[in-house]
Order: structure tokens, then C-alpha cells, then sequence
């Protein structure tokens, strides 16, 4: 029988060595899985930043023409997550993708954003646009009728909001230290901050607003989960399974919490949108201006000898695409102080978009009526800061002239209907809109809106006119049109220019007002019939205000001539409708009055106005502004005396971002002693000692040494990658007291923090003052190592 030996010894498979001595709890496996793992968790945390970022910039929608915008925001918002990808696999600093998005917004920021203008190239000139778009760009789009311009340079928000959003989310995505439920949910914060930014940026009546919400809320809401099952997973030793269901439960719970909320606010009802355009007040006054009403002598006949400013016979614009007989706005008069009606922001009770915005060439003006297309040029005749349009714009494009590079300055008010640029407008501008010209009838069966604004109190001098010629009526509208019926039954028309008339005196206080309907004989012109029926409505109860502009003639040249005053009327529905001139005022001229010593004067005794000044040719804000500007000009002259212009450009264009970058270097400093202050008074005295070890390693880590940091690597190990003799000492330390049969006493981990702070101190000693400066600020810490 044949006896089989058993196989030599060396051919059994050789026995592994012992690995070196290693905590326990350590599965050295992991090692190598982890990078697979991250690798698979940053391309997913990519791709839920591409999408809740998309669908924040797609609430922008309503606020930009057009969809460039959103190619804009997501061309910024692939690069921003592009630099936070590359950063993490080449374990950049996590403070190199936000240096990459600052270079890449300002390289190609005037491509992008600035293509109508001359700044496209990344020259200094350039930069200094972008500066300024994004130091103050949000202000313009808030004070700018939406939707704004979808090719101008406020583009410069949505491409800055992309390239932050995307490298900030996928920074904090790279946060290892700290509880595991608050690393889950910082990356979202930069999303949910992004669609908060947008929401408050923007309208009040959104569109699309439920595809937005859901998709939103619910990519909100998916992406905490998948963060939280991570998080819940990396949990291990004695939690088990019960502790990692309670975390993943958490944060489930967490994501409801935070995702709802916001679904609610992104898709609540238009009262409640609470966006910043409601409570912000445009940095614009039209109060400035004078009233145009109070010129209005500018406009009528002077048979002998005309003064220059005269306007009677002169062009003053030529209009196309509109019937004879319509009514061209120059301005909305909305306002009375007892001296002049006047333009205002905010004088109609209730209306939110009674203010002058900066428009775009598209406006949101939802109006129904007939829609015309417009083309108008303005003569040797017109010059000042209203610009003459007709019914409600519904777009505007400034075709030629000075007007066409001054184009910006052009502001709108949607409750009056009035245009006004504050660049100033000339002979040789040409423009073309398209506007609706809605109905325009009233009539004493019409119902009255309201309330009535300031100027029923200041017409409380006119109690005894509105009482006495408006009847016993019920009707508010019936005794309006008493009022007007007896204003043209009872006065005569003058314009106070025959030496005849000359007693009759231009203006429109309250001192002309109470002259004209107490003297023995009633004769004004437009200007005082005009501003005394509207105030006569609004003490009757109805609302009113005065409209200066022209009538259309039969060959559309507009002259001096056609130029009158006019009354609009609220009604019900809020819309405003025309009480003509003709209704409440006549042609008869005045009689001759007798000589002074045989006049029954009666009424009040008021003195005459002041006389008011010719107008210049220059406009009716001529004298103001320039007395303004000049003003102006000498505050600039002395604040801005002895500074050099190099060093007010630096300090005007420089001073934000270098302001922005401190403030971030020092939240970095601030986040690392709340760190420290954080672990050192932890509420376990072993926990006290692992925080301090942490503290160390941070530093170690900060000053660019190589030391692996993470759950998978022992303190010992860590140790002999400090630049420390005593650091294998305090790792020993550290371990026995962590791993010791009892805690350690708090004394004991007083005494281990110093020792640690001591080694720290000795750490920066030896290392050069750049290095310390750049240890103090470097995101380093803050990063999973692998």
C-alpha cells in the first residue's frame, strides 16, 4: 500500500503578517472603498445642485425678456460645479473653486453680459462695469418695471448667482468634521438661499409657479434623503442598525421640515409673496421736476410780438399710426399742494405700481383696448423731460437722436400712464412704441372708484363751490358733471393776453383758485379750469387729476396750439377715465368789465400770485435742475478735494470685493475658534481629549503637513505624520485616556488640551510667517481627507 505524504509545508498558502497594532474597531478595507464611494457621492451631490439650481433660476422667468437669462445662470451654474469637482479630485483647498469662479466671472462676464455695450473684452473697463452690475445691479432690477431687458447687463445676477451657487454647494459638500446631520444639510442651504434671493428679487405674479415648486420642494426633499442615508450609513460601532435608522429618520423628518416650507412660500398666493420690489421705494423722484401745468401760458396766442419761449406756432412733434382727435399724454398730474398740480409717486390710494420704474423694451402692462403702433419725432417745439405717448405702453424701442444713447434713463409709471426721461429729450429724437389705448368714456351714470387721495383735503378751500354748484344728488358722478356743467355755463375762456384781460392772472394755487371762482366774473384758460374741476371731484368725493398733452390733428403735427389741459376721472373698475375739456369749460370770451370804483367786488380777498417766470427753451426743469446739478457738483467738488481719482476709483470698485474677501478670511478664523471652543467644552471628558487630538492634527493639516485625517486612521498613525517629537507621546496619551478602564477626570483633560496648545504654539514657531498667515485661513480642515 502506497502511503500518500502529506504536501510540504511551503507549499500551504503563507500566512499573512500581522498587521501593525491598530485600533480595533478599524475595518482597513475601507480604505481603499472610500475614494470609490466619494467619487460616487460628489457626482451625485453635482448633479441635485444642477437641478434645484435650475429650478431657482427658472423664478427669474417673469423678471427677464426673452430666455437668456436661464442659459446665462446655467452656463454659471456647470462652471461653479465643474471648479467644485475638479477641486475635489485633485484635493485642491476648498477655497480654490471660489477663486476659480471669481476669475471666470470677471473673464468672461463682459462676453456674456455686456454684449451691448463696448465692455465685452476683459479689460480693466470691463471689470469695473461687472464691479458695478454686481455691487448694484439688484437695485436696478428692483426699481426697473419687469420684465427688464433679457440681453442687458443685469444678465450679471443670474451669471454670478450660477457660478456661487454651484461652487459653494459643492464646497460644503466636502465638509468632513462636525455633526453628521448638519454636514447633510449645509449643501442645501446654498440652493434654498439661491431660490430665496430669486424669490425676493423678483414679481408678484409668477408664472409656471407649480412646475417651479414641485420641482423644486421635491428635488429638496430627495436630495436631503440620499445625503442623510449617507450620513446614517457612515455611522458605525455600537449605533447599529437602530442608530442609523434613527438618523436617516431624522433627517427625513428634517427634510420635510425644510422643503415644505419653502414649497409654501414659493407657491403661495400673490398677496403673500412677500418680494422686495413691495417694500422697496425706487430711488427716484419725480417731485423734482416743476409742474409743466403752471407753463401752460407757453402754449397759447400772442397776436403781436410773441416772446421767444412762445410755443403757439411751433412744431412740436409729429405723430403716426394714431386717428385725428386722439389724445397724446405729457404728463399725469396727480398731485396738489395748494400752489401747483404735480407729478408724484404714490399719490393713488392702493396702487402698487404708482411709482416711476426704469422699463425695458418689453413692459408688463396688461390692458385692455385697441392696440396701435406708434411713431413719434420730436420738433424744434418740444424739449424737457416728459416724453409724449399715447394710451398704456405695451413696448418701447428709441429708434434716433441724443435720446437713443441716453435710452436708459427712461422711466415709466403703469397707474398714471406717463413716460418721463430725466436725461432730458430734444428736437431730432424719433421713438416708436405699441400701447393699447383702453375705454375712455364716462358719464354721470358711471360708478366713482376711490378712495380719494391727499387732494380731496386740499381742496377743502372749495367746500362752498362743491356744495353750492354740484346739487342734492346721490350720485357722486351725477354731481361731478353739476359741478363741470356750471364751471362752462357760468365762465369764460382767457388766456390774459389782451390788454384787456391781463387782470387775469396765470397759476393755479390756491390764491388764483379762490380769485377765479369768487371773482364777478369767472375767466381763466385750461391751466385754471383744469385744476379747479379736479379739485372740485375730489372734494365731491370722486377722484381726479389733471393731464397735460395735446390733441392729434388731421396731418399729425402736433403744433403749440393743439396743446391742452384736460380732467381723468377714476370709476370702478380702477381704470381712469377722460372728463373733456369741453365739458367743463367754454369758449365765450369775458365782457369788458367796468371801471374798478363801480365793481361789487365780493368773496375772499386774496392777492395775486406771484407772477410766474417764462419758461426757458430748455424745458420745463431747466431752472430746477440746473440750480440742482450745480448744487451737486459743488458737494462733489469739496468732498471729493484732494483725493486722487486713481484712489477714489480703487476705493469705489475695489473697496467691496476686498471687503468681501475679509469678511470671508475672517469667518474662516471665527469658524475655527468656535471649533476649538466647541470641543474643548464638550460635555464627555473623553470627547475633551479626542477634540484636543483633533486640534492638533487640524493644525498640523493647516501648516501643510501630510496627515491622514478621518475615522480609518489611528491617532498613533497619525502621529508620525506630525512634524512633532512629542506628537507619538500625546497619541499614546490620548489613547489611554480614551481607551482606559475609566474616564479621564476633567483636570486630566485640562492638563492635555494645554499640553496640545503648547505643541500648536511650537508648531507655528517653527514655521515661516507666510506659512502661518496662510494656516490661519486655509479650508483645509474643513474637507474629507482620503
Amino acid at each position: 500500500m502506497t502511503v500518500t505524504a502529506p504536501p510540504p509545508v511551503a507549499e500551504a498558502a503563507p500566512t499573512p503578517p500581522p498587521p501593525p497594532p491598530t485600533d480595533p474597531t478599524v475595518d482597513r478595507s475601507s480604505l481603499d472603498a472610500l475614494p470609490t464611494r466619494s467619487g460616487r457621492a460628489s457626482w451625485s451631490d453635482a448633479g441635485f445642485v444642477l437641478v434645484l439650481g435650475t429650478a431657482a433660476l427658472m423664478a427669474f422667468a417673469t423678471s427677464f425678456t426673452g430666455w437668456q437669462f436661464l442659459s446665462v445662470g446655467l452656463l454659471g451654474l456647470v462652471i461653479g460645479v465643474s471648479a467644485g469637482l475638479v477641486a475635489e479630485i485633485r484635493r485642491w483647498p476648498g477655497a480654490a473653486p471660489l477663486v476659480a469662479v471669481v476669475v471666470v466671472f470677471y473673464l468672461f462676464g463682459g462676453l456674456l453680459c455686456l454684449r451691448e455695450t463696448p465692455a465685452v473684452w476683459p479689460v480693466p473697463h470691463t471689470w469695473q462695469l461687472l464691479t458695478d452690475q454686481l455691487a448694484f445691479g439688484w437695485k436696478d432690477l428692483l426699481t426697473t418695471l419687469p420684465p427688464v431687458n433679457g440681453h442687458g447687463p443685469l444678465l450679471t445676477l443670474p451669471w454670478a448667482f450660477g457660478l456661487v451657487t454651484g461652487s459653494g454647494a459643492m464646497a460644503l459638500t466636502r465638509i468632513s468634521s462636525g455633526p453628521r446631520w448638519l454636514r447633510a444639510l449645509l449643501p442645501l442651504l446654498v440652493p434654498v438661499a439661491l431660490m430665496a434671493t430669486v424669490i425676493l428679487l423678483g414679481v408678484g405674479r409668477p408664472q409656471q409657479i407649480l412646475v417651479q415648486g414641485v420641482l423644486f420642494s421635491g428635488g429638496l426633499l430627495a436630495w436631503l434623503a440620499v445625503r442623510g442615508q449617507r450620513a446614517a450609513g457612515e455611522v458605525a460601532g455600537s449605533t447599529g442598525r437602530i442608530g442609523r435608522t434613527a438618523v436617516a429618520a431624522s433627517l427625513l423628518v428634517l427634510a420635510a421640515s425644510v422643503s415644505m416650507p419653502v414649497a409654501l412660500w414659493h407657491g403661495g398666493s400673490d398677496d403673500s409673496r412677500l418680494i422686495m420690489r413691495d417694500v422697496i421705494t425706487p430711488p427716484f423722484d419725480i417731485g423734482q421736476y416743476p409742474s409743466p401745468l403752471a407753463s401752460f401760458r407757453r402754449y397759447v396766442e400772442v397776436p403781436t410780438d410773441p416772446p421767444p419761449e412762445n410755443l403757439y406756432q411751433h412744431e412740436l412733434f409729429s405723430i403716426q399710426g394714431v386717428e385725428p382727435g386722439t389724445r397724446v399724454r405729457f404728463a399725469t398730474l396727480d398731485s396738489y399742494d395748494g400752489k401747483v398740480w404735480g407729478a408724484s409717486n404714490n399719490a393713488i390710494p392702493g396702487a402698487a405700481d404708482d411709482t416711476y420704474q426704469r422699463v425695458s423694451d418689453t413692459i408688463d402692462n396688461p390692458v385692455q383696448g385697441t392696440p396701435v403702433d406708434v411713431t413719434v419725432t420730436l420738433d424744434e417745439g418740444y424739449s424737457g423731460v416728459w416724453l409724449p405717448v399715447v394710451g398704456a405702453l405695451q413696448s418701447i424701442a428709441f429708434d434716433g437722436g441724443p435720446l437713443a444713447s441716453d435710452s436708459d434713463s427712461f422711466r415709466y409709471n403703469l397707474a398714471t400712464s406717463t413716460a418721463v426721461v430725466p436725461a432730458g429729450v430734444g428736437p431730432g429724437d424719433t421713438y416708436s412704441f405699441t400701447a393699447v389705448i383702453p375705454a375712455d368714456s364716462v358719464d354721470a351714470t358711471s360708478q366713482p372708484g376711490g378712495p380719494v387721495g391727499p387732494a380731496g383735503e386740499a381742496a377743502a378751500f372749495l367746500d362752498a363751490e362743491a356744495t353750492e354748484w354740484s346739487g342734492e344728488s346721490k350720485s357722486l358722478m351725477t354731481r361731478v358733471f353739476a359741478a363741470a356743467d356750471h364751471l362752462k355755463t357760468e365762465g369764460r375762456y382767457t388766456d390774459g393776453v389782451a390788454p384787456a384781460e391781463q387782470i387775469y392772472h396765470a397759476g393755479h394755487s390756491q390764491g388764483r383758485l379762490a380769485e377765479f371762482v369768487t371773482g364777478r366774473i369767472m375767466a381763466g384758460n385750461d391751466e385754471q379750469y383744469a385744476a379747479t374741476m379736479a379739485l372740485l371731484a375730489n372734494r365731491i368725493g370722486v377722484p381726479a387729476r389733471v393731464v397735460l398733452g395735446a390733441v392729434v390733428p388731421e396731418d399729425g403735427v402736433v403744433h403749440g396750439s393743439d396743446v391742452s389741459a384736460w380732467v381723468e376721472l377714476e370709476v370702478a373698475d380702477g381704470s381712469w377715465r377722460t372728463l373733456p375739456t369741453e365739458a367743463f369749460m367754454g369758449t365765450e370770451r369775458p365782457a369788458k368789465l367796468p371801471p374798478e370804483s363801480q365793481q361789487n367786488v365780493g368773496g375772499t380777498n386774496v392777492p395775486p400770485p406771484a407772477p410766474i417766470p417764462p419758461p426757458t427753451t430748455a424745458g420745463e426743469q431747466a431752472d430746477v435742475e440746473v440750480t440742482a446739478d450745480a448744487a451737486r457738483d459743488d458737494e462733489t467738488t469739496t468732498r471729493d478735494e484732494g483725493v486722487p481719482t486713481w484712489l477714489r476709483a480703487a476705493l469705489i470698485y475695489g473697496g467691496g470685493p476686498l471687503l468681501a474677501v475679509a469678511l470671508f478670511l475672517v469667518g474662516i478664523v471665527a469658524a475655527k475658534a468656535a471649533r476649538r471652543r466647541w470641543r474643548r467644552r464638550a460635555a464627555r471628558m473623553s470627547t475633551r481629549v479626542v477634540g484636543a487630538w483633533r486640534e492638533l492634527v487640524d493644525h498640523a493639516r493647516d501648516l501643510g503637513q501630510p496627515v491622514p485625517a478621518g475615522g480609518v486612521v489611528t491617532r498613533r498613525e497619525q502621529s508620525r505624520h506630525i512634524g512633532s517629537e512629542s506628537a507619538p507621546a500625546l497619541a499614546r496619551v490620548a489613547d489611554s485616556h480614551v481607551f482606559g478602564p475609566v474616564p479621564p477626570e476633567p483636570e486630566a483633560a485640562s492638563t492635555f488640551w494645554s499640553a496640545v496648545n503648547d505643541e500648536r504654539r511650537a508648531m507655528s514657531a517653527g514655521a515661516t510667517r507666510r506659512r502661518r498667515l496662510l494656516a490661519a485661513v486655509s479650508l483645509r480642515t474643513f474637507r474629507r481627507s482620503r
